[in-house]
């Protein structure tokens, strides 16, 4: 009933219009390598200063909905992940448009992205309090395993040799450990450098890893047959509707539940968000897959996962924003800051001194996943008109872009020779055919995983042994065993049929 009158309190034209606008700028914005929800959410929050609450944090949760969604197109059609919740996208969704399928591709990825917005909408509506008391309980230990056990999905993501999946993981934690030491606040590996002192800037780092690479490549290649052009002059096949039969629709669903839950939960823990869900659920694809090695070559079953998860993991996010007061990603800590602007405090309290505001903000929530849906259904054919455009119309732009998203994800111009230098290393990788989604992985995760170490041995006097009698952690410590020994019998099956 309460959600009922939160939809009467926002169907009125001006705040339909601002949401319409929000979803809109957050696609356009997500889009473009670079500039992720964040950047969309900074750019449009000082806008809301003089809005009434409702329509202020309404406008805010549609352009966060839309920037978490637009990564997909770019992710498909330029093999660049427009934000760093669609780094998973990129590994089927660009293969899928270089086969001709790029309209199957995308219309794949907007539909379950709907889905897993859909599935985090509704669960935020109805059971997220409950959710977020059982995540306030998760302690220094339960976080440690947990990310222990995300950094084995390494494996999964590894094409080809597996011992050069780990070299490419353990160069990932290796650069994710320069910067401050956030417990210590020493300086390490900065070389003097003051402007290294936060560490490497995720955006730079994906764009020149994704694009940067490629654009040397294709400066080598004089035939213009690298990645990010190629799909070019690729005849793209018709398709109907979003180039799913209801059979393959219905098999498809077999996969985006549990990626949808995966996301929901990455969500709910702070500091992890859809850059580290969309890699857990395609890991989970993969290694569930009865082909996993089709995985990387242009299947829907990887779009499926990737973009179910980062758009479930939205509804999360918000989960624990809502009811204990705590962002779930960087994202959300604007919209926190969208909340303070309009005097409203997040927290156990906020459901019950104003619960026709919470209601509001979630049937907007629900409403910007319809939105952001339609939009995109649309804009298919759109889109797809991208590669009709010739090669070299679309590189200079491609390179605008990474050069301005740089630039201004912190507003850094370092970062701009950060780009230029992951952009090298991302070419050396692939030459010697090293994969990059390891490196990611462990960049991502390894600041967190050591945070989450430290503070548990700082709490055990130096002892590992309540870390593991811990239930929670105890139980992601046996699955990440699990899950190590069974890629390793996968390995060796792998080997043995190859001898």
């Amino acid at each position: 009933m309460e959600l009922l009158q939160g939809f009467q309190d926002i169907f009125n034209l001006t705040t339909l219009l601002l949401m319409l606008g929000g979803v809109f700028g957050g696609l356009v914005i997500g889009a473009l390598p670079g500039l992720s929800a964040f950047t969309a959410l900074a750019i449009m929050l000082p806008f809301t200063f003089g809005m009434d609450p409702v329509n202020g944090i309404s406008f805010l949760m549609a352009i966060y909905v839309g920037g978490c969604s637009g990564g997909l197109i770019s992710a498909i059609l330029l093999g660049i992940p427009g934000t760093p919740s669609s780094i998973a996208t990129c590994f089927d969704g660009f293969p899928m448009a270089k086969n001709g399928e790029a309209k199957k591709a995308l219309g794949t990825a907007v539909l379950f992205s709907f889905i897993g917005g859909i599935f985090g909408a509704l669960v935020l509506s109805f059971v997220g309090p409950y959710i977020a008391r059982v995540a306030l309980k998760f302690s220094s230990y339960d976080y440690f395993a947990i990310i222990l056990f995300a950094l084995t999905t390494v494996s999964a993501l590894s094409e080809g040799s597996m011992i050069k999946g780990l070299l490419s993981c353990l160069l990932g934690i290796s650069l994710g450990f320069v910067g401050t030491d956030s417990l210590s606040s020493y300086y390490r590996y900065t070389f003097g450098i003051n402007k290294l002192a936060n560490g490497f800037n995720l955006v730079p780092v994906l764009i020149g890893l994704f694009a940067v690479s490629q654009i040397m490549i294709t400066a080598r290649d004089k035939a213009h047959s690298a990645q990010v052009v190629s799909i070019t002059n690729v005849p793209q096949k018709k398709v109907k509707g979003f180039g799913l039969s209801m059979k393959e629709f219905l098999f498809h669903m077999k996969t985006a539940i549990p990626c949808a839950i995966i996301g929901l939960v990455i969500g709910i823990l702070p500091g992890l968000g859809g850059n580290v869900s969309n890699l857990m659920a395609y890991s989970y694809a993969k290694k569930t897959s009865k082909y996993p090695e089709k995985f990387g070559t242009g299947i829907p079953d990887g779009v499926v996962a990737s973009e179910t998860a980062n758009n479930a993991t939205v509804g999360g996010a918000v989960i624990i924003l809502l009811t204990l007061g705590i962002p779930g990603d960087n994202a959300t800590s604007i919209i926190l800051a969208g909340f303070q602007m309009h005097d409203v405090t997040p927290g156990p309290l906020l459901f019950k001194t104003s619960g026709e505001l919470v209601y509001a903000i979630l049937a907007a929530f629900i409403l910007a996943n319809v939105m952001f849906f339609i939009m995109e259904y649309f804009g298919l054919p759109i889109f797809t008109k991208m590669l009709s455009v010739p090669s070299t119309l679309l590189l200079p732009v491609v390179i605008v872009c990474c050069f301005v998203g740089s630039y201004c994800a912190n507003n850094n111009s370092l970062d701009i020779l950060i780009m230029v230098l992951f952009g090298l290393l991302g070419y050396v990788l692939k030459k010697y055919k090293y994969p990059l989604a390891p490196l990611v992985v462990g960049f991502i995760l390894a600041p967190l995983l050591e945070t989450y170490l430290r503070r548990s041995l700082m709490k055990t006097d130096g002892s590992f042994l309540p870390i593991i009698q811990s239930p929670i952690a105890a139980v992601f410590l046996i699955c990440t065993v699990i899950a190590v020994v069974y890629t390793a019998i996968g390995e060796i099956k792998k080997a043995k049929q190859a001898a």
